[in-house]
Protein backbone atom coordinates (compact mmCIF):
# COMPACT_ATOMS: atom_id res chain seq x y z
CA UNK A 1 0.00 0.00 0.00
CA UNK A 2 2.82 2.41 0.88
CA UNK A 3 4.43 1.68 -2.48
CA UNK A 4 1.21 2.57 -4.30
CA UNK A 5 0.94 5.89 -2.47
CA UNK A 6 4.59 6.62 -3.23
CA UNK A 7 4.07 5.91 -6.93
CA UNK A 8 0.99 8.12 -6.96
CA UNK A 9 3.02 10.87 -5.29
CA UNK A 10 5.75 10.58 -7.93
CA UNK A 11 3.15 10.67 -10.69
CA UNK A 12 1.62 13.82 -9.23
CA UNK A 13 5.04 15.48 -9.08
CA UNK A 14 5.71 14.49 -12.70
CA UNK A 15 2.39 15.91 -13.89
CA UNK A 16 2.97 19.12 -11.94
CA UNK A 17 6.46 19.51 -13.42
CA UNK A 18 5.12 18.83 -16.91
CA UNK A 19 2.37 21.44 -16.45
CA UNK A 20 4.90 23.97 -15.10
CA UNK A 21 7.16 23.41 -18.10
CA UNK A 22 4.22 23.92 -20.47
CA UNK A 23 3.25 27.17 -18.73
CA UNK A 24 6.86 28.39 -18.85
CA UNK A 25 7.05 27.57 -22.56
CA UNK A 26 3.81 29.44 -23.26
CA UNK A 27 4.96 32.51 -21.30
CA UNK A 28 8.31 32.52 -23.10
CA UNK A 29 6.58 32.28 -26.48
CA UNK A 30 4.37 35.27 -25.63
CA UNK A 31 7.38 37.23 -24.38
CA UNK A 32 9.22 36.72 -27.66
CA UNK A 33 6.35 38.33 -29.57
CA UNK A 34 6.38 41.55 -27.53
CA UNK A 35 10.04 41.93 -26.50
CA UNK A 36 10.76 44.48 -29.27
CA UNK A 37 7.45 46.29 -29.01
CA UNK A 38 8.06 50.01 -28.45
CA UNK A 39 4.46 51.22 -28.37
CA UNK A 40 0.90 50.26 -29.18
CA UNK A 41 -2.65 51.46 -28.81
CA UNK A 42 -5.87 49.49 -28.37
CA UNK A 43 -9.53 50.10 -27.64
CA UNK A 44 -10.70 48.86 -24.27
CA UNK A 45 -13.95 48.07 -22.51
CA UNK A 46 -13.98 47.84 -18.72
CA UNK A 47 -16.63 46.06 -16.68
CA UNK A 48 -16.62 46.86 -12.97
CA UNK A 49 -18.80 44.80 -10.63
CA UNK A 50 -19.59 46.39 -7.27
CA UNK A 51 -19.00 43.88 -4.43
CA UNK A 52 -21.79 45.27 -2.24
CA UNK A 53 -24.73 45.67 -4.62
CA UNK A 54 -23.35 43.43 -7.41
CA UNK A 55 -24.18 46.13 -9.95
CA UNK A 56 -22.01 46.25 -13.04
CA UNK A 57 -20.82 49.48 -14.64
CA UNK A 58 -19.22 49.78 -18.08
CA UNK A 59 -16.49 52.13 -19.25
CA UNK A 60 -14.88 52.52 -22.66
CA UNK A 61 -11.82 54.23 -24.03
CA UNK A 62 -8.39 53.84 -25.57
CA UNK A 63 -5.22 52.35 -24.10
CA UNK A 64 -1.79 53.64 -25.10
CA UNK A 65 1.47 51.90 -24.20
CA UNK A 66 5.04 53.12 -24.51
CA UNK A 67 8.34 51.54 -23.59
CA UNK A 68 11.30 53.87 -23.20
CA UNK A 69 14.68 53.15 -24.76
CA UNK A 70 16.11 51.41 -21.68
CA UNK A 71 15.17 47.70 -21.42
CA UNK A 72 12.94 46.31 -18.72
CA UNK A 73 9.29 46.25 -17.74
CA UNK A 74 9.65 49.15 -15.32
CA UNK A 75 10.62 51.57 -18.09
CA UNK A 76 7.08 51.43 -19.45
CA UNK A 77 4.04 53.68 -19.37
CA UNK A 78 0.33 52.94 -19.77
CA UNK A 79 -2.29 55.58 -20.50
CA UNK A 80 -6.02 54.91 -20.21
CA UNK A 81 -8.15 57.55 -21.95
CA UNK A 82 -11.70 56.98 -20.73
CA UNK A 83 -14.32 58.32 -23.14
CA UNK A 84 -17.53 56.75 -21.76
CA UNK A 85 -19.47 57.40 -19.64
CA UNK A 86 -17.21 60.29 -18.56
CA UNK A 87 -13.90 61.55 -19.89
CA UNK A 88 -10.80 61.09 -17.77
CA UNK A 89 -7.19 59.98 -18.11
CA UNK A 90 -5.22 57.58 -15.91
CA UNK A 91 -1.51 57.09 -16.52
CA UNK A 92 0.47 54.28 -14.89
CA UNK A 93 4.15 55.20 -14.71
CA UNK A 94 7.08 53.42 -13.03
CA UNK A 95 7.05 55.95 -10.19
CA UNK A 96 3.32 56.34 -9.62
CA UNK A 97 -0.15 57.06 -11.00
CA UNK A 98 -1.34 60.27 -12.67
CA UNK A 99 -5.05 61.11 -12.96
CA UNK A 100 -6.59 63.95 -14.95
CA UNK A 101 -10.16 65.11 -15.60
CA UNK A 102 -11.42 68.16 -17.49
CA UNK A 103 -12.43 69.95 -14.29
CA UNK A 104 -8.91 69.76 -12.83
CA UNK A 105 -6.46 72.63 -13.21
CA UNK A 106 -3.59 70.15 -13.34
CA UNK A 107 -3.17 66.39 -13.06
CA UNK A 108 -3.07 64.69 -9.67
CA UNK A 109 -0.01 62.50 -9.14
CA UNK A 110 0.21 59.76 -6.51
CA UNK A 111 3.73 58.37 -6.08
CA UNK A 112 4.14 54.62 -5.84
CA UNK A 113 5.29 53.26 -2.50
CA UNK A 114 6.43 49.98 -3.98
CA UNK A 115 8.36 49.40 -7.23
CA UNK A 116 6.76 45.95 -7.47
CA UNK A 117 3.53 47.63 -8.58
CA UNK A 118 5.09 48.72 -11.88
CA UNK A 119 6.77 45.36 -12.38
CA UNK A 120 3.50 43.49 -11.85
CA UNK A 121 1.39 45.80 -14.05
CA UNK A 122 3.74 46.02 -17.02
CA UNK A 123 4.63 42.33 -17.02
CA UNK A 124 1.16 41.67 -18.40
CA UNK A 125 2.00 43.70 -21.50
CA UNK A 126 5.72 43.37 -22.20
CA UNK A 127 7.31 40.55 -20.20
CA UNK A 128 4.79 37.79 -19.42
CA UNK A 129 7.48 35.57 -17.87
CA UNK A 130 7.90 38.17 -15.11
CA UNK A 131 4.33 37.47 -13.99
CA UNK A 132 5.78 34.42 -12.24
CA UNK A 133 7.37 36.76 -9.68
CA UNK A 134 3.92 37.77 -8.51
CA UNK A 135 1.59 34.88 -9.30
CA UNK A 136 1.36 31.13 -9.34
CA UNK A 137 0.24 30.49 -12.92
CA UNK A 138 -1.86 27.69 -14.35
CA UNK A 139 -3.67 27.23 -17.63
CA UNK A 140 -7.27 28.35 -17.69
CA UNK A 141 -9.86 27.11 -20.18
CA UNK A 142 -8.33 26.19 -23.58
CA UNK A 143 -8.87 28.59 -26.48
CA UNK A 144 -8.17 28.20 -30.20
CA UNK A 145 -6.53 31.59 -30.77
CA UNK A 146 -5.72 32.56 -27.17
CA UNK A 147 -3.61 31.35 -24.26
CA UNK A 148 -5.60 31.72 -21.06
CA UNK A 149 -4.04 31.71 -17.59
CA UNK A 150 -5.40 31.61 -14.07
CA UNK A 151 -3.27 33.70 -11.70
CA UNK A 152 -3.07 33.11 -7.95
CA UNK A 153 -1.30 35.89 -6.01
CA UNK A 154 2.11 34.81 -4.73
CA UNK A 155 4.19 37.91 -3.96
CA UNK A 156 3.35 39.96 -0.86
CA UNK A 157 2.43 42.90 -3.10
CA UNK A 158 -0.03 40.90 -5.20
CA UNK A 159 -1.58 39.34 -2.09
CA UNK A 160 -2.09 42.81 -0.64
CA UNK A 161 -4.51 43.77 -3.40
CA UNK A 162 -5.93 40.75 -5.24
CA UNK A 163 -7.54 37.43 -4.40
CA UNK A 164 -7.42 36.06 -7.95
CA UNK A 165 -6.89 37.06 -11.56
CA UNK A 166 -7.17 35.77 -15.11
CA UNK A 167 -5.56 36.88 -18.35
CA UNK A 168 -6.08 35.82 -21.96
CA UNK A 169 -3.21 36.47 -24.37
CA UNK A 170 -3.52 36.54 -28.15
CA UNK A 171 -1.39 33.78 -29.69
CA UNK A 172 -0.84 36.01 -32.72
CA UNK A 173 0.26 39.27 -31.06
CA UNK A 174 1.36 38.21 -27.57
CA UNK A 175 -0.77 40.99 -26.07
CA UNK A 176 -3.57 40.55 -23.53
CA UNK A 177 -7.12 40.47 -24.88
CA UNK A 178 -8.85 40.04 -21.54
CA UNK A 179 -7.65 40.84 -18.03
CA UNK A 180 -9.76 40.07 -14.97
CA UNK A 181 -8.79 41.02 -11.43
CA UNK A 182 -10.72 40.36 -8.23
CA UNK A 183 -9.69 42.60 -5.37
CA UNK A 184 -9.70 41.56 -1.73
CA UNK A 185 -12.85 43.61 -1.13
CA UNK A 186 -14.66 41.60 -3.80
CA UNK A 187 -14.55 44.24 -6.53
CA UNK A 188 -14.44 42.39 -9.86
CA UNK A 189 -12.85 44.26 -12.79
CA UNK A 190 -12.55 42.88 -16.32
CA UNK A 191 -10.82 44.66 -19.20
CA UNK A 192 -11.23 43.67 -22.85
CA UNK A 193 -8.71 44.93 -25.43
CA UNK A 194 -9.44 45.12 -29.16
CA UNK A 195 -8.11 46.66 -32.40
CA UNK A 196 -4.42 46.92 -31.42
CA UNK A 197 -2.09 49.10 -33.52
CA UNK A 198 1.65 48.51 -33.14
CA UNK A 199 4.65 50.85 -32.85
CA UNK A 200 2.48 53.92 -33.27
CA UNK A 201 3.87 57.45 -33.02
CA UNK A 202 2.88 59.18 -29.76
CA UNK A 203 3.71 62.72 -28.52
CA UNK A 204 6.95 62.83 -26.54
CA UNK A 205 5.16 64.11 -23.44
CA UNK A 206 2.04 61.99 -23.88
CA UNK A 207 2.60 60.26 -20.53
CA UNK A 208 3.72 63.37 -18.60
CA UNK A 209 1.81 65.95 -16.57
CA UNK A 210 3.13 68.63 -18.96
CA UNK A 211 0.90 67.25 -21.71
CA UNK A 212 -2.23 68.33 -19.84
CA UNK A 213 -0.86 71.65 -18.63
CA UNK A 214 -0.12 72.68 -22.22
CA UNK A 215 -3.53 71.46 -23.33
CA UNK A 216 -5.41 73.77 -20.93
Amino acid sequence: MKKIFFLLFLAALYLQAESTNEVDAALSSLGEKVKNLASFTADFRQLDKDPLFMEESEHKGKLSFCRKAAPGATNCFLRFDYTEPEKSVTILAPNGILIYTDDMTEPQFSPSRDPNRADMVFSTFVSPVALKRHYDIAFNKPEVDKISFRLTPKSSFAKEFFSEAEVDFSKKTGLPERLRQVKLNGQDITLFFTSPAFNVSLPTNYFDASYFKKAK
